[in-house]
């Protein structure tokens, strides 16, 4: 029987975002779950690669000037190998992605990036002039935002990346308790781990991350950043109940605290282009809260043999995830990118498809790497 599970109120700042589950863990093979995820997520439209790409150049060349210089200095290990695709991936590719497409689509943009809606639709252009037009575009806009934006986005997004690898594969062996007290003093400088501990230098790395992300916030920004400050604690204090085995009320295993505290942090650096942001509901973060749990469903869905040796449950492997969950939350990030676009004052057909279209290709471009382990 099909039911809809609805967040606990102390874990649902969404009220757009629904979780869907059945009754049953799949018995389904990994090539089967693969298979199946494909036929949900449709096939890319190679056409609109310009704008991806675009981005893409941007959050690179980021990660060259304000992350690499950290790995160099505190975790030069991270920097060559399969350690070093994975992280740059998910930096680059997936994370810091995210808060420059929803510039694109928010409702208070850069005026570039309005000037950019207006014109190309009036124009008649089609989706793949639409996306070679904003990735010129975005390259421009990329000069008039400030340092500042630029970095904070890849930082966020190469700390959730690296906070991630860290908790599933350099903590092994180590107690639920003790790995969230390391993460903690990450973020508090409350402990620190010596050359004696295994992967040292990946933990000096994240507390110098962290302190170069957070120094001088002021002012508004300070309120949305200690919001996210506060979500990452949730999440830290959400993995150690799930190791230890406190149940979840909500089913989802405590994977909400990361889809939300993901969002939030990766949210902060563009919140002024995204109309209120203290809001009960803001279309932006709405969207970014959905492709989030997406991501997290699909990667539990890709990874349940992995899961199923590992320390903490998931909602995929307890059933509570399924099939139809995959599809209806990706079915939601797909209806959720064309409203946010239309929310924004842009109800044009072919802006329309070209703004779903990339979405797709980039989730698609996420969906292979996880499937290669890239990702994982």
């Amino acid at each position: 029987m099909t039911t809809s599970a609805r967040l606990a109120p102390s874990q649902d700042p969404s009220p757009g975002l629904v979780v869907t589950s059945f009754a049953g863990r799949t018995t389904m093979t990994e090539p089967e779950r693969i298979l199946a995820l494909r036929e949900i997520m449709g096939v890319a439209d190679p056409s609109v690669r310009a704008f991806p790409e675009a981005i893409r150049t941007i959050t690179f060349a980021s990660h060259d000037r304000w992350v690499k210089p950290l790995y160099e200095a505190h975790w030069p290990e991270a920097l060559s190998g399969s350690v070093a695709h994975k992280l740059r991936f998910l930096s680059c590719n997936l994370y810091a992605t995210s808060p420059y497409t929803v510039m694109f689509s928010s409702s208070s943009p850069p005026l570039l990036v309005r000037a950019l809606r207006s014109l190309g639709p009036a124009l008649g252009l089609e989706p793949a002039q639409l996306a070679s037009w904003s990735g010129s575009g975005v390259k421009v806009l990329a000069r008039f935002i400030p340092d500042d934006t630029h970095r904070r986005i890849i930082q966020v997004a190469t700390f959730i990346a690296a906070v991630d690898h860290v908790l599933d594969h350099y903590m092994k062996g180590v107690s639920a308790h003790e790995r969230g007290a390391r993460m903690r003093g990450v973020l508090d400088g409350s402990s620190t781990v010596g050359d004696d501990v295994p992967h040292a230098g990946a933990f000096r790395f994240l507390r110098a991350l962290w302190l170069q992300m957070s120094a001088g916030i002021v002012g508004p920004d300070k309120a949305v950043f200690d919001f996210a400050v506060a979500r990452l604690h949730d999440y830290v204090d959400s993995e150690v109940k799930a190791m230890t085995g406190v149940p979840d009320p909500t089913g989802c295993c405590w994977r909400m605290a990361g889809v939300l505290g993901t969002i939030d942090g990766l949210f902060f650096p563009v919140w002024k282009y995204a109309g209120d942001a203290q809001g009960p509901s803001n279309p932006a973060r709405e969207w970014m809260y959905a492709v989030s749990l997406f991501m997290q469903v699909m990667d539990d869905w890709i990874d349940l043999d992995a899961d199923a040796l590992d320390i903490r449950p998931t909602p995929v492997l307890t059933g509570f995830w399924t099939l139809e969950t995959v599809k209806a939350t990706w079915e939601q990030t797909m209806r959720g990118i064309v409203e946010l676009a239309k929310s924004s004052g842009v109800d044009d057909d072919s802006w329309l498809v070209f703004v779903s279209e990339t979405y797709r290709m980039m989730a698609l471009e996420v969906m292979e790497a996880m499937c290669k382990g890239s990702a994982a």
